[in-house]
């Protein structure tokens, strides 16, 4: 059973004075606070302040900022440096729970998302959730959870995982804000050569490396580099080959695509295949193999021009310019696009390799759409 609770007074509002305390009356769990006239407070100062009786058939529980509740007898005196906030109950029927290994207990029926999180001392980078038919459903902190409900006694905390893709690579992150230039250093890239586009629900914005991209927003998809400056120039499955090695960076890096690559030796040259390659909408066909032509004195001699097998057409019927080169690799015929770096982002044999010459690819495409 699941109700969206009313706003919560929560600590340190403006509204709070220097001596209040904070309290939860019932089971609606809204923390509510109350003035008092000293720091020094015994359970029974605690039940006047809020309007109820002294007597045994109330009691104070302390919610403890350690995690956990501690209960405060009518003439023992609270220590509010271990929390101010306290639950305000009647009867001795108590609830049960767990979260994770631990056990707890809540004097009401119904318990929010957000007192589970301070009783079992979630911390901010871990959610709790609950297993619902079957299926794992995280507790939003406003949730208002039904304890007498079967199967609700049990709480799970698990560490948050945010995902953001950069330039074809999912990076997983413990915290929902990430500066766009700490996503391009896991990565690998140096953002000063690239122009740098986060795309949310398919919407395109240029962004600095100093801007802090929300993993909490609905729809973040990715980031794409562009190279700033790009001119144009005037199959059958094969297992798995490794027919020459590329540097570790380059290894890691294909690894990290999760797409099947090979090394292939043809004639004098030197081929590296990327299969089951996903063009952008508004290419026909929409996956094909990449090859791009490695050097024997790479990462010193630069990687130029890039190939399609099968041949890539604009969806629209429009042709493409400068795609007249062909290579034959293995007996199939590769489409090579004639597209060539300027002086402005000539290859610098220290920084650039074969990650960096995949953003050029994905740039050349993206300009032909007129992205």
């Amino acid at each position: 059973m699941e109700t969206t609770l009313p706003a919560a007074a929560p600590l340190g509002t403006a509204n709070a004075q220097p001596h209040d305390i904070h309290v939860i009356r019932d089971e609606l769990c809204v923390v509510e606070a109350v003035p008092v006239p000293r720091h020094s407070l015994e359970g029974k100062d605690i039940l006047a302040a809020a309007g109820r009786p002294a007597d045994a058939d109330h009691i104070v529980l302390q919610v403890l900022k350690t995690g956990g509740l501690e209960t405060i007898r009518l003439h023992e005196q609270a220590n509010l440096a271990l929390g101010t906030k306290f639950v305000l109950a009647t009867g001795d029927r108590l609830y049960r729970f767990g979260v994770g290994e631990d056990s707890y207990e809540w004097p009401y029926r119904f318990i929010s998302g957000q007192l589970i999180r301070e009783l079992a001392a979630v911390p901010d980078n871990q959610q709790i959730e609950i297993l619902r038919n079957g299926v794992a459903a995280v507790v939003l902190p406003a949730e208002r959870i039904d304890l007498a409900e079967p199967g609700v006694e049990n709480f799970a905390k698990v560490t948050k995982v945010w995902k953001l893709k950069v330039h074809g690579v999912i990076q997983e992150w413990d915290k929902p804000e990430v500066k766009v230039a700490d996503a391009l250093a896991r990565g690998g890239y140096d953002p000063k050569s690239w122009d740098i586009l986060l795309i949310v629900q398919g919407e395109k914005t240029k962004v600095t490396p100093d801007y802090v991209v929300d993993l909490r927003t609905p729809g973040i998809e990715k980031i794409r580099l562009m190279q700033r400056t790009v001119i144009n120039g005037d199959g059958q499955t094969l297992a798995a080959r490794r027919q020459f090695k590329v540097l570790a960076d380059d290894e890691k890096f294909l690894d990290d695509l999760g797409l099947r690559w090979e090394t292939v030796l043809e004639a004098e040259r030197r081929w590296l295949l990327i299969h089951d390659y996903q063009l952008p909408v508004g290419y026909a066909p929409s996956v094909v193999t990449l090859a791009l032509d490695i050097h024997r004195d790479y990462p010193v001699t630069q990687i130029d021009m890039f190939y399609f097998t099968p041949f890539v057409r604009r969806a629209n019927g429009a042709e493409i310019p400068s795609t007249q080169v062909r290579a034959m690799i293995g007996g199939m015929e590769f489409q090579g696009w004639s597209r060539h770096r300027t002086e402005a982002s000539k290859w610098d044999e220290h920084t650039d390799n074969v990650r960096s010459h995949m953003v050029l690819v994905d740039t050349c495409l993206a300009k032909e759409l007129d992205e």
